[in-house]
């Protein structure tokens, strides 16, 4: 196959950023049609099926990070396509592809522009770079395909010098490397299918190609909007369970002269599968693994962590493959839950009921991140007590509602969706209007009428009612019960963010900091916030607090509490020993770290309790 084909095409001699930037988006526009088929495929590295949703989800961010990039340096865009796949990547596929990029920008570093040998140069180091971030590469593979097309690129480049034949010619290479994985892996023989990762990779190529073919991006992205391919027929021969190690655990790491092969060596026996993307300053980890909890402990030692997400993969494979034999859940109706990142829970109850967390948008003038995606609660916190304007917090997109929806739609005969007061945001509006677009009564929305762990203790219900067997209209019932009994007491040290965040007016806030006022807020039925109590000092405002949880306790037989702080551990911790002391409880109680989307009106030092009572 060394011989080139040529093309009668006009003859495309250089790459600038701008032509990398819609060949990138018409890339990803062809990925996102055969998002379901590369899930049903999916037997390896774990039969999750969950590839194409990952590859996918990875490369969106991509696109997120393109829009609104018209310059033309090589250099630049690819550093964004780098910096969005990092930021966005999923699974192990999506791991990879982020570094890819990050080689290949690394490759493209200081160019305007490149030949096709300096292509074919920065493909190399994209290949290296990949391979490398492996603990255990494996031949088979994503990165064999990576592996078999670089090559062949950089031998094809020295023959010509037109972007047009290189890379038609490369892509019937990458076919022919993706038809050999499946004789490379003996779970892809029995299974009778191709790695999905490299079948992934495969189908970015070929938007590329067809990018090439048309030269308009907008035509491309509305062609495959409007004329989908046909569905392709899949048949799984046998599934392998492959899972040795219950949970896919991801996270970022942001920090200084980061030492990717220490920490490899780290986390070699925590499990396996194991990723590390990215560069010196930020990281991506990618690890299957029993013990979520020690992987984050440990990175936590080479910066601040971000974006923690961990996925029951045997969960998964028994959604995914509910015919291999191990599904423990036959005749009992499979229920979704979700609900949106201004809900705070412990992560392992999170990763133990597969909850799904739609993210808020958090804007600092013309910066937006979303919340506990893009952005960790330490980075948020520096920024607001040092950036000038206050940030604002905005309801999720409708992509990202639509994102999660479709991912789990596949899977689950219902979804409950569980989100903040109707009345303080625009978020659960949102939420309806999205769930209307699917078709009978498949998504059923409730007002939580809570906030942070107050919501959270709502959440839980729900997962427990479910975990139960219980059916659905129990489930929504035992769910709205739980709403009407949740309380909430958050303690405010200042009364400065509320002001910067216009809730409460400057003349007032001004009164309010000579007095030393700080004000107990709570939640009311309706979800209205409302002041509880007003105290000088807070010790006076966490007493308030105290008497008043106790009076609404009497009328319950049991309570289960949570406590929340903003950037506020220690306080925290104290007021868990206080409430362990007034309360008869069993165990400790969760404390956790509030989403940063309510830090903006709380503030750093602010600390609150929930607790839900049962009759």
């Amino acid at each position: 196959m060394n011989k080139v084909k040529k093309f009668p095409l006009n003859k495309i001699r250089y790459l600038d950023g701008a032509r990398l930037r819609r060949a990138i988006l018409a890339g990803i526009s062809h990925l996102e049609q055969y998002q379901d088929y590369l899930n049903k495929i999916n037997v390896f590295p774990v039969p999750d099926g969950d590839t194409g949703t990952n590859m996918f989800l990875t490369m969106r961010q991509v696109s997120c990070a393109l829009v609104g990039v018209p310059n033309k340096s090589i250099a630049i865009v690819s550093s964004q396509v780098a910096e969005g796949a990092l930021t966005g990547a999923q699974g192990n596929s999506g791991a990879i592809l982020a570094q890819f990029f990050h080689g290949f920008a690394e490759g493209a570093r200081g160019k305007w522009q490149l030949t096709t040998r300096a292509f074919a140069n920065a493909v190399q180091t994209a290949h290296q770079a990949s391979r490398s971030a492996l603990a255990n590469p494996k031949d088979g593979t994503i990165l064999s395909v990576i592996n078999d097309w670089a090559d062949y690129v950089h031998k094809t480049a020295q023959k010509t010098e037109d972007f047009v034949v290189l890379l038609k010619n490369s892509l019937i290479k990458a076919r022919e490397s993706l038809a050999e994985t499946q004789k490379k892996l003996e779970v892809l023989k029995k299974a009778g299918v191709v790695d999905a990762g490299a079948q992934g990779f495969v189908h970015l190529l070929e938007g590329i190609v067809n990018f090439i073919d048309r030269g308009k991006i907008k035509r491309i992205v509305d062609r495959f909007s409007s004329e989908k391919p046909a569905a392709q027929p899949v048949q799984v021969k046998e599934i392998i369970s492959g899972v040795n190690f219950r949970y896919c655990t991801e996270c970022i790491v942001n920090g200084k002269l980061i030492d990717h092969l220490q920490i490899k060596t780290r986390l070699m026996d925590v499990g396996d599968s194991l990723i590390v993307a990215g560069g010196a300053k930020r990281i991506r980890v990618h690890i299957h693994t029993d013990s979520p909890d020690t992987v984050f402990d440990i990175l936590a030692s080479y910066g601040e962590i971000s974006a923690q997400k961990i996925d029951d993969m045997m969960r998964q494979q028994q959604e995914a493959f509910p015919s291999s034999g191990i599904s423990d859940s036959a005749g009992v109706e499979r229920i979704a839950i979700v609900t949106d990142s201004s809900c705070d829970i412990p992560h392992h109850l999170i990763t133990q009921h597969h909850i799904q967390m739609i993210p808020l948008k958090l804007i600092f003038g013309t910066q937006t991140f979303l919340d506990k995606v893009q952005i960790s609660p330490g980075e948020f916190y520096e920024k607001l007590t040092t950036v000038e304007e206050h940030p604002k917090t905005s309801q999720p997109a409708s992509e990202d509602i639509k994102q999660i929806y479709d991912s789990l739609i596949p899977k689950y005969d219902r979804i409950l969706s569980i989100h903040l007061p109707r009345v303080v945001s625009g978020t659960f509006q949102a939420i309806e209007h999205a769930a209307r677009k699917y078709e009978g009564d498949k998504i059923i929305c409730i007002d939580g009428k809570n906030i942070s762990c107050a919501l959270g203790l709502a959440v839980l219900e729900a997962a427990a009612a479910i975990q139960e067997g219980l059916p659905l209209d129990k489930v929504i019932q035992r769910t709205q019960e739980a709403v009407d009994n949740i309380h909430i007491f958050i303690i405010l040290p200042t009364l400065k963010y509320v002001v910067k965040g216009g809730r409460l007016s400057k003349p007032k806030g001004f009164i309010g900091k000579i007095l030393h006022l700080n004000p107990v807020v709570s939640i009311d039925r309706e979800g209205h916030v409302v002041i509880a109590a007003k105290a000088i000092g807070e010790k006076n405002a966490l007493a308030k607090s105290l008497k008043m949880a106790l009076k609404k306790a009497r009328q319950y037989k049991e309570i289960k509490l949570m406590v929340a702080h903003v950037n506020a551990y220690s306080k925290a911790e104290k007021l868990a020993a206080e409430l362990s002391g007034l309360f008869d409880i069993s165990g400790e109680i969760p404390i956790l770290e509030a989403a940063p989307v309510l830090g903006v009106h709380g503030g750093p030092g602010t600390v609150g309790f929930a607790f839900i009572g049962y009759k």
